[in-house]
């Protein structure tokens, strides 16, 4: 290697004044016994951060002339600068991209492959991680790597030195990994195990696109014992970005993440803990070791217990039932069954800041809410009083002794208060006589206060948000169909979609109901699913056969690798509704 220093003055390239440079001052300190750190600090301050490019390639291949010289701190400085010049030249951050650099880092690269026998476990680690990052297509540094695996000892440099391989294996273009990985999957130390997977994957046995998650689990698991909280932060940040985007993500993702929960680094812990509270079904194979972290205080704990809720185990239960008033445990929804043991805990916040909260929760159960009703009926005069009659509807004929206030609602004898703890009442018409009238409907069976408010709604060019009613009462609101015809081409597709599922059950005709809603199928070719794709898809299915021109892209949401939504619970609820309706259209 050339010492450009030599080539070019070092005032020149410091842009000073002859005599007033600093570099080589500090490169004789690194090597002065009795200088201590501070050569080397000043040094690598200026190389990460001040120094222009060509000056940072001339340091660098000086300095890689001086391994021999220089102490254990020193190597590993220099191995860990190799490695952070080679993210920044490949992330093609500000002034990495110097003339030079990447033929230096090259050189790097084998000073670091002379370095992976180093007497210091540090180093070697070190050493290994430069050759990952740097990832030049060298034989000679894949063989030093292999020598060295066969005989070190310690578990998290022999991880490190695993993936190191995978990398300069997959930079050579390997098709397949080699025979002498295999012996390293039955090592007696899972984070080897877990590195070796990862060198497989990396090197050619992983789906395009996926090994990078098993990269980011081998190297949490090879730094949990050594190397930066920020690698192992990013690792369990990048498994974490592969499970919300893979449905079946390469081997050790979910493990990586597991091992974050109990990482000294809060804000890896954070992460990892954060990544757990939206696993879905896909964290149902790891739940018993969720259930020793229960212990953790506050907002964590909170986040493994909704985890646990997520796939519906029932140790999730008594925990729940202890922080039902925690901010981090609040939940859009909760399993039905659950219903006569969290009652209590939900009707306690009944009248509180999180009472829309607590009656989203009871709509989904249905008539299982039943015995909210007394409480519920007290809402009925208050600023929730719309949300509260929606609860009472869906309960159906278990809420029958609030009929009488639902009917004073709907017919406007009764307008609820405005503001909680105020006698003041909107002197004109409440906004939810048509939920309370499709309210008294589901619980007396008696549909004429809903037909007068819901057909007095759509007459008056207000159907949009009673619409999902007039579809709930079918046939009997056929006479209100002209009404709807219209709106089937409407500019907002909230509308359209909720005028082609009225349209439909008020007529029965299925053709120009599917017709409108086929259409709005289409971010799923983008792989996004909102609440609006939910709600078609559902309404296709409902529909059932004559609706089978959505089956192909229905089916491709099934079979598809990739996620949904952006999100594991999205995608898991879209495959839910995708499947009901492909088995409804047969």
């Amino acid at each position: 290697m050339s010492e450009v220093g030599a080539e070019t003055p070092w005032h020149v390239l410091e842009k000073v004044r002859e005599g007033q440079e600093e570099i080589p001052g500090l490169l004789h300190g690194l090597v002065t016994p009795g200088s201590g750190r501070v050569p080397w600090s000043a040094l690598d301050y200026r190389l990460r951060w001040t120094d222009p490019p060509e000056l940072v390639v001339a340091v660098l291949r000086r300095l890689l002339d001086m391994p021999a010289q220089l102490d254990e701190a020193g190597r590993t400085g220099v191995l860990d600068l190799v490695a952070h010049r080679a993210v920044m030249l490949r992330m093609g951050a500000l002034r990495a991209e110097a003339p030079g650099m990447p033929e230096v880092l090259v050189d790097g690269q084998r000073a670091a492959a002379g370095l992976l026998a180093d007497r210091s476990t540090e180093v070697r680690s070190y050493a290994a991680r430069a050759i990952e990052q740097v990832r030049a297509a060298d034989p000679a540094t894949l063989e030093a790597l292999r020598r060295q695996a066969t005989v070190e000892t310690d578990p998290a440099a022999l991880g490190r030195h695993l993936i190191a391989a995978g990398e300069v294996l997959a930079a050579l273009g390997a098709s397949r990994p080699p025979g002498w990985l295999a012996p390293w999957l039955a090592h007696s130390d899972p984070h080897v195990r877990l590195a070796a997977r990862c060198a497989q994957l990396t090197s050619g046995g992983a789906t395009p696109g996926r090994a990078s998650a098993t990269t980011a689990t081998a190297t949490a698991a090879a730094t949990s014992l050594t190397g930066s909280p920020h690698a192992r932060r990013a690792a369990v940040k990048e498994a974490g970005a592969r499970l919300h985007r893979w449905r079946n993500p390469a081997a050790g993702t979910w493990e990586t993440v597991l091992a974050g929960l109990s990482d000294d680094d809060l804000l890896t812990s954070h992460e990892a803990h954060g990544i757990v509270a939206q696993g879905g079904s896909s964290l149902a194979p790891y739940a018993d070791l969720l259930v020793p972290h229960r212990w953790r205080a506050g907002e964590r704990a909170d986040h493994l217990v909704r985890g646990l809720m997520g796939i519906g185990d029932p140790r999730a239960l008594p925990w729940y039932l202890k922080r039902a008033d925690s901010y981090w445990l609040e939940a859009e929804s909760l399993p039905a069954e659950w219903a006569p043991s969290v009652m209590p805990a939900l009707l306690v916040q009944v009248g509180g800041p999180r009472t829309e909260r607590v009656l989203r929760i009871l709509t989904g159960w249905g008539p299982a809410a039943a015995p909210a009703v007394p409480d519920l009926m007290g809402l009925l005069d208050t600023p929730h009083a719309r949300t509260a009659a929606g609860v009472l509807g869906r309960i159906g004929p278990g809420a029958v002794d609030a009929a009488g206030l639902l009917a004073a609602l709907a017919k406007g004898d009764l307008r609820p208060r405005r503001l909680a703890g105020s006698e003041y009442r909107e002197p004109r018409r409440w906004h939810g006589v048509q939920t309370a009238a499709w309210a008294y409907w589901r619980v007396t069976g008696d549909p004429g206060l809903a037909l007068d408010a819901l057909g007095a709604a759509t007459r008056g060019g207000l159907a949009r948000p009673v619409l999902s009613h007039l579809a709930e009462l079918g046939p009997l609101a056929a006479g209100y169909a002209d009404a709807l015809e219209p709106l089937l081409g409407s500019l907002g597709a909230w509308t359209r979609v909720g005028a082609a599922e009225a349209w439909w059950r008020l007529t029965g005709d299925a053709e120009t109901a599917a017709a409108t809603l086929l259409p709005e199928l289409h971010p799923l070719s983008e792989h996004r699913a909102g609440p609006l794709v939910l709600r078609v898809v559902a309404a296709l299915g409902a529909i059932g056969r004559p609706a089978a021109a959505a089956a192909p892209p229905l089916t491709e949401v099934v079979v598809s690798e990739r996620r949904y939504g952006g999100d594991i619970l999205r995608d898991e609820e879209l495959c839910r509704v995708v499947r009901t309706a492909l088995a409804a259209m047969g």
